[in-house]
């Protein structure tokens, strides 16, 4: 198993932005009305983000020694960790752009409420993005390997 790189997650951040600004632009110019994102989106994000961080502290604990876990559920964090953090990126990135296409018809009532839910919203994917990078960086054992090369790094026991 490899670990994150950020670079991967920026990139999804910025592809999923261009899709959301340039599909919402098109269906605005169309004629569509501007889609009211719902506020518990931002809360999802926000309990996902702590049950990834939760799970990811469970096994930071056995790599400290002060519990005892199976290696499998390690395992499965970390690739929770990783699923939350890609699923928040491409979250933040498609509200973002969503919300960047809203934000020129702010004196709008209608529009600047629905940028404001679709910046909420991202918020709540960039909060996942967080928190799955944080976990799957608890559930490493190993040297840490900053430069994101992960050729001598084993996560959660699986070595590369």
């Amino acid at each position: 198993m490899r670990p994150l790189r950020w670079k991967v997650l920026a990139a999804a951040v910025a592809v999923s932005a261009m899709v959301g600004w340039g599909g919402s632009a098109l269906a605005l110019r169309g004629g569509a009305s501007p889609m009211l994102v719902p506020w518990t989106t931002l809360i999802v994000g926000v309990v996902l983000g702590g049950v990834v961080l939760a799970a990811g502290w469970a096994v930071r604990q056995v790599r400290l020694g002060r519990r005892r876990m199976d290696p499998t559920r390690a395992v499965r964090t970390a690739v929770l960790g990783q699923a939350s953090a890609y699923a928040g990126a491409l979250l933040a990135g498609v509200y973002g752009g969503y919300a960047l296409t809203l934000l020129p018809y702010w004196a709008h009532a209608p529009r600047r409420e629905a940028a404001i839910a679709a910046g909420l919203a991202a918020l709540g994917g960039a909060v996942m993005l967080v928190a799955g990078v944080i976990a799957e960086r608890w559930c490493r054992i190993g040297p840490d390997d900053d430069d994101d090369e992960g050729n001598d790094v084993a996560e959660a026991g699986v070595a590369h």
